[in-house]
């Protein structure tokens, strides 16, 4: 926990700087790569910034598919302070209600910008009318639907080709982060895609695919290395989860080449025996005080020593979560 804290807090603060951050949670499966997430969401708003998760499915939702990648997200980022204001489409529309658009163009995001600049107040305070405008931001509808629906022109947001909507979609991420700063998180946006290695894991992929996803990650490199003066200004942290051998050649390998410097890795290692008898002694005692058990203490200690017997020579690893399963089972037999 030590090291993920530190990597927490490097990622941050580098972000702070308007430089985009990326940090790479691997472990094999059970190790803690979520949990390292969720304390990653939790720092963010701790500082003032929002935090999006998404789970990578491999289908619905993927780095292969850009477009539905930022449709997911879009209703998925959580604000520091919770208010009636919803999520970001729904701060969004307040700035538009309120004649302020202007300030996403002074925050750097001049893609969203321009695609606001032309609504007025109508538009925000009908429903259905900033439910076409949702659409049109998490990408889901283009420009020209909009003006059928609405009658006013709005600036193009969808890419028309498709090898030009992973740069597109790694620009809306960035400006999305800046979006954020003047709609209630001022510090920028953490962005958190877990099962990664289920994403690459996805059989039946076409070069096109993953020619798809490498340009997303490639624009996302560019950000990072163009930084505030060069006008690729970010307050963004793009963290994955992912266990290794997911897919032949290993995505940790391309993740690293295509992220290069500007990539944090953590890697979650197994626990050690006497680790393990550690944590289960922990385990014992919340059961303990959850329950307000007494006595059984000798069985319970011997609970502990045989699931961790168990556990240390599996094949498949010390995996935490199938002790902790084991060990509960067990302990309902001592207690009950």
């Amino acid at each position: 926990m030590e090291e993920v804290r530190d990597a927490c807090k490097r990622a941050i603060e580098r972000a702070q700087t308007g430089q985009v951050s990326f940090l790479l949670f691997e472990s094999p499966y059970g190790m803690g790569k979520s949990h390292a997430l969720g304390y990653l969401r939790i720092r963010a708003l701790e500082a003032e910034m929002a935090a999006g998760s998404v789970v990578l499915d491999g289908v619905g939702v993927s780095l292969c598919s850009p477009i539905n990648l930022i449709g997911a997200l879009s209703h998925a980022i959580d604000f520091p302070e919770a208010s009636g204001i919803d999520g970001l489409p729904q701060r969004l529309a307040a700035l538009v209600l309120h004649g302020q658009a202007d300030t996403l163009r002074v925050a750097g995001a001049e893609l969203l910008h321009r695609a606001l600049e032309r609504l007025d107040a109508r538009h925000a305070e009908d429903p259905d009318a900033w439910e076409v405008i949702e659409d049109y931001l998490s990408l889901e509808r283009s420009s020209s639907e909009v003006g059928r629906y609405l009658g006013v022109r709005v600036g193009a947001l969808r890419a028309h080709r498709l090898e030009d909507r992973p740069a597109r979609s790694a620009d809306l991420l960035r400006e999305w982060a800046q979006a954020c700063t003047v709609t209630g998180a001022r510090k920028g946006l953490v962005v958190l895609f877990d099962e990664a290695d289920v994403d690459y894991g996805h059989r039946g992929r076409s070069s096109m695919d993953s020619e798809q996803r490498t340009g997303l990650l490639r624009t996302l490199r560019r950000h990072a290395e163009g930084g505030p003066r060069a006008g690729s200004y970010g307050r963004l942290v793009v963290a994955m989860a992912i266990t290794p051998g997911a897919s032949e050649p290993d995505p940790i390998q391309e993740l690293r080449s295509e992220f290069g410097a500007h990539l944090q890795v953590v890697r979650l290692r197994e626990l050690s025996g006497n680790e393990l008898r550690e944590l289960g002694g922990k385990v014992a005692e919340v059961y303990r005080r959850a329950y307000q058990a007494s006595g059984g203490e000798g069985a319970a200690e011997r609970a502990v020593q045989d699931c961790a017997r168990i556990t240390e020579r599996q094949a498949e690893g010390r995996n935490p979560r199938t002790f902790i399963r084991r060990l509960l089972e067990k302990l309902d037999i001592v207690y009950g």
